[in-house]
């Protein structure tokens, strides 16, 4: 496996945020204790440090997932469509990354 970099984030950021027409403030990427990700109101998406430690799928899982907030801000029925829609495996992916903690939001 692969590390992944913090450039390699930057860049799925970049593309997902065009992708999605989502306007995003800023991304950091720092320690995390209970989450993978998180956004806030204003458009500040903050990643935990321990993705660059998995297979870059799981990063743009936890990326797509946080700038949908930018679009729906719950995890309701249209959030979920839309993950659907750009990852059919999110629901994997989500699995797979509650094993480690116990929420991702």
């Amino acid at each position: 496996m692969n590390k992944i970099t913090r450039q390699d984030i930057l860049k799925l950021c970049e593309k997902w945020k065009e992708e999605l027409k989502v306007e995003v403030k800023r991304i950091q990427i720092r320690e995390m204790k209970n989450k993978w990700g998180s956004c806030s109101t204003k458009g500040v998406i903050t990643l935990n440090k321990e993705l660059l430690n998995l297979p870059i799928e799981y990063a743009e899982y936890v990326i797509v997932h946080e700038l949908l907030h930018l679009i729906i801000p719950n995890h309701g029925r249209t959030f979920k469509t839309l993950l659907y829609t750009y990852l059919p495996n999110w629901e994997e992916l989500h699995e797979f990354l509650n094993r480690f903690t116990p929420e991702i939001c």
